[in-house]
């Protein structure tokens, strides 16, 4: 004799596995969404001292604007909040003036490079330059870092006022490769720059 599946079995046999505690369809995990989000502060005087009483800006109380972008979608994240600040460093011959940054990158997996990208404004809501960092080394968890960049212009020193701070790129152990959502980028980059469209989103040659 054949058995016959008729709907009132099937329905005893579902409240079997009910009571057993076994899920009578496969059960599919939910993964959660990237999400963007954004961090905002102070980035310290706009003055850039040279000695105890010369300073660019001396006369200046503007503290500079310091944006952070951070997209859980990256392998590597940053931590805190983050900007760029100025320098000038005296040698026995001449001065140079420095942008530069210190801060913190955690990585979710193995990673074997990675670049981290700041957009600059001036007080004008010009973008006249983007700062660059990559790193071509094996990463695992937290690393603090320097980074530093020759400026060669006074007047852009003096002018420079905020940055937008992201990670740019991202190359894990296995070979996946990881591109920042542009998008998040260009919105809050809009609200310091009415002007700025998505080309300025391309990475501009560094003077060497």
């Amino acid at each position: 004799m054949v058995a016959v599946e008729t709907p009132g079995n099937m329905k005893r046999g579902l409240f079997s596995l009910f009571l057993l505690g076994l899920p009578a369809f496969p059960v599919v995990p939910q993964t959660a969404k990237p999400t963007v989000t954004v961090t905002r502060g102070q980035g310290g005087s706009v003055q850039t001292p040279h000695s105890n009483d010369i300073a660019v800006n001396k006369g200046s109380s503007l503290n500079r604007e310091c944006i952070t972008i951070h997209d859980s979608a990256s392998p590597i994240s940053l931590v805190d909040n983050i900007g760029v600040a100025t320098t000038y460093v005296r040698d026995n011959v001449r001065g140079e003036y420095h942008h530069y940054s210190r801060f913190a990158v955690e990585a979710s997996e193995s990673v074997s490079a990675f670049e981290i990208r700041f957009l600059l404004f001036d007080l004008w809501g010009n973008h006249p330059k983007d700062l660059s960092m990559t790193r071509v080394e094996d990463l695992e968890g937290r690393k603090d870092i320097i980074a530093k960049w020759n400026e060669y212009s006074e007047n852009e020193i003096s002018e420079y006022y905020a940055s937008i701070a992201f990670v740019a790129r991202v190359r894990t152990r296995t070979g996946r490769v990881f591109e920042a959502n542009m998008l998040p980028v260009l919105e809050e980059s809009r609200k310091i720059s009415r002007k700025f469209s998505p080309e300025n989103l391309e990475p501009k040659p560094q003077k060497p």
